[in-house]
């Protein structure tokens, strides 16, 4: 086991001296529960969407072709896809430093995001990102408001990193006739502007919240005062983020992580295409960020499906078909691209876990 991805010491307790209240594991919740999340009527329902969805699309085509696509990929554009989607690792963890302080190492922090990346994929709905929040309390020893605050920021600080790119789109690629351009920019603004009130105001509201649930005179018992509690220590941890001006350095590093996720599907569609003898000036950056941003915002709705295969395929093939692409093309290029993305970062996250969780051979200090 590596020395940097070893439990810190001391990591048993939080840097106040109070115990670090340790979040359950994303679905144990639901499985201990017997919740619909994991009962076999889910998983067929599931299996069905994902299998009804999938042969749509592949029998539009020749199943031969999406073998052809996967095998013929042209080498320099496959590694630049896997050398960006490692940058927007780093990225994402010096992000998360950043929101947190410097108590959590770099190597740990990669890991989490690895791990992270590889449930944001697997679990519907962005349940996934959870998974950041346990591995940073039960590996790294941070308080659980820390974690639910530097993942609240990071979402809102993604959105408003999306609105400059998605007006640069609309902008040079235009909005494909279905909506006037100036309405779709009215909406990426507001969007931005509003998911960054948000974040400003998340402290402020979040203790308001808190007071109704819980409020500070101990009337509250149970349940009810622990949710309380935890609210009002979350809106703690972001207003003393935003007290060390962390909004600039944030803001630039999320550009970077958006910049990283897009740029690496670009590389991998001009990998897929350039198999299929297409010519690589006819595929733009932005129009690949459109058709990228609406399959990733469909694989994000909470549809029944097997780790939003089936969602993304589909949203995909409508937008780059949109974006000008031939039918085959954006059904070719949206299978191949899902399956490859997802079977790098599964493989990624898998051995990041596994470094995570290795025996760790300091049980003498235990």
């Amino acid at each position: 086991m590596p020395h940097d991805l070893e439990h810190p010491r001391g990591a048993k307790t939080a840097i106040s001296g109070r115990p670090v209240v340790k979040p359950r594991a994303p679905g144990s919740l639901a499985a201990q529960r017997g919740g619909a999340g994991t009962s076999w009527w889910s998983w067929c329902v599931a299996v069905v969407v994902t299998g009804g969805l999938l042969g749509y699309l592949v029998s539009q085509i020749e199943p031969a072709e999406l073998v052809a696509a996967a095998r013929d990929m042209t080498p320099r554009h496959f590694w630049a896809f896997v050398a960006l989607l490692l940058a927007g690792v780093a990225a994402r963890a010096v992000r998360f430093r950043i929101l947190l302080g410097p108590a959590v190492p770099m190597p740990l922090l990669t890991g989490i995001v690895l791990v992270r990346n590889l449930f944001v994929d697997l679990l519907p709905a962005r349940l996934g990102e959870l998974s950041y929040v346990y591995l940073l309390t039960s590996r790294a020893g941070r308080r659980i408001e820390e974690g639910l605050a530097s993942l609240m920021l990071s979402v809102a600080f993604d959105l408003v990193a999306l609105t400059p790119l998605l007006l640069l789109a609309l902008l040079t690629v235009g909005s494909g006739g279905a909506v006037p351009v100036p309405w779709l920019a009215a909406a990426a603004l507001a969007l931005g502007l509003v998911a960054l009130a948000g974040a400003r105001v998340a402290g402020p509201l979040g203790r308001a919240v808190a007071n109704v649930v819980a409020p500070e005179d101990g009337s509250a018992r149970g349940r009810r005062a622990e949710l309380g509690a935890l609210i009002r220590r979350t809106a703690l941890a972001i207003d003393d983020a935003w007290a060390r001006r962390i909004a600039v350095p944030v803001l630039a590093v999320s550009i970077v992580v958006r910049l990283c996720k897009f740029g690496s599907y670009f590389f991998l569609v001009l990998a897929i295409m350039g198999s299929r003898g297409e010519p690589a000036v006819d595929i733009g950056f932005f129009r690949v960020f459109l058709g990228v941003l609406s399959a990733e915002l469909a694989a994000a709705l909470p549809i029944p499906t097997v780790a939003s295969f089936g969602t993304f395929e589909a949203a995909w093939a409508v937008s780059f078909t949109q974006l000008g692409f031939t039918r085959e093309d954006a059904i070719v290029s949206g299978v191949v691209a899902h399956a490859v993305s997802q079977l790098v970062e599964y493989a990624l996250g898998g051995l990041a876990l596994l470094a995570l969780l290795w025996p760790r051979g300091d049980k003498r200090h235990a």
